[in-house]
């Protein structure tokens, strides 16, 4: 049996047997990492600042409450799927709101009015920004076939952080997203500044609009103040530049800066730093009281973030983007897109439909 057929087993008796698991590949780099852990070994919390007295795989939802916690799975609790005695069959997961086939006109127009909606509140309030997301529901496909889907992303976004992840609490969930959140090697730290959404073509042929470069400088300019209330003043920046993401590009800015103002407060920068404006808006608390009172929906780990975490050592977090949550009876893709005063509702449509694209055009080449 090769690695990748001995891989797969191994993910199937997991999904079978209710054990959580994470795998993953960091941009650029080939190698798959893996957890597995006992139900029991499974750490649970409602704080940000508890980041820091943990080492593991984190998935942290866009926003914590009581039904959406920040889930750990350690480092040092790994276990061999091999000789593992699995003591009964998981439970199946359904969505409980998707059922039937979706409705793309009846969507399409359901995003154009929340567009306006966002529009009207922005000449109210004077907001600079709010990031308006939605999801398409798939019931041909099943958690049972996302494994295979993992591969596939792996080649097809080597830039990409590329998981799949698995908490019989919140699901399955796989994707392959661009955006780092917080990152720390060798005592920097980096973090990056994303918007604007395009289709791919050549460089010499992309040009970004004034909404665009607004709603980006907006992010950078967020993540600058973080910076500062943590007293960081020796942060550099590269960009804003053009960044190619698969069938897509953005306007991307990089941030680097010492990270010895972080010892003992990471979780507390994370919690300033989510969520960004990238996912969320401009002020942030008015932003999520209109993302929360107008999409009709609940995010969950969408926009959250997630990745690999050793504060003493390496730490590597992503918006958990470009991404599907799969169920027994279908699965659910997410894509949004930053609203501004100079938004145009049907181009906002259109950016998030291209942006669905991506992953539901390989489960159409898998699963044909």
């Amino acid at each position: 049996m090769n690695q990748l057929a001995y891989q797969q087993k191994n993910i199937e008796k997991a999904i079978h047997c209710g054990v959580p698991f994470a795998l993953w590949s960091l941009p650029g780099e080939s190698q798959i990492q893996q957890l597995f852990c006992e139900p029991q070994q499974l750490i649970k919390t409602y704080s940000l600042n508890q980041l820091d007295r943990n080492k593991g795989f984190v998935f942290a939802p866009f926003q914590i409450c009581k039904h959406l916690p920040i889930y750990i799975i350690p480092f040092d609790s790994s276990i061999q799927l091999e000789s593992y005695i699995c003591k009964s069959p998981r439970k199946k997961i359904h969505s409980k709101s998707h059922s039937g086939d979706f409705d793309l006109e009846k969507s399409k127009k359901e995003h154009v009015r929340q567009v306006n909606l966002f529009l009207d509140a922005f000449k109210q309030i004077g907001m600079q920004k709010a990031v308006l997301s939605r999801s398409k529901w798939l019931s041909k496909y099943s958690i049972g076939q996302m494994p295979f889907l993992f591969e596939e992303l792996q080649q097809k976004f080597p830039d990409a952080f590329v998981y799949q992840v698995f908490i019989p609490e919140v699901g399955y969930w796989i994707g392959a997203t661009p955006e780092l959140l917080f990152s720390t090697h060798n005592g920097n730290g980096e973090t990056v500044s994303l918007a604007g959404t395009q289709p791919l073509k050549p460089i010499d042929k992309i040009t970004w609009d004034h909404k665009e470069v607004v709603e980006q400088e907006l992010v950078t300019g967020h993540i600058r103040e973080v910076l500062k209330h943590f007293n960081i003043s020796d942060h550099t920046e590269q960009g804003p530049e053009t960044s190619i993401a698969g069938n897509i590009v953005h306007i991307k800015t990089i941030l680097k800066f010492s990270k010895s103002n972080l010892v003992g407060k990471i979780g507390q920068f994370i919690d300033k730093l989510h969520p960004t404006p990238a996912v969320c808006g401009l002020p942030v608390k008015d932003s999520l009281e209109l993302i929360l009172e107008t999409e009709g929906y609940d995010r969950e780990y969408y926009t959250g973030f997630l990745g690999p975490f050793d504060p003493s050592k390496n730490i590597d977090l992503f918006v958990n983007l470009r991404c599907l949550q799969a169920f027994d009876n279908g699965v659910l893709l997410y894509a949004g897109g930053g609203i501004t005063p100079e938004s145009d509702p049907v181009k906002e449509w259109e950016e998030t439909r291209i942006k669905i694209q991506t992953l539901e055009q390989i489960l159409e080449k898998i699963y044909p």
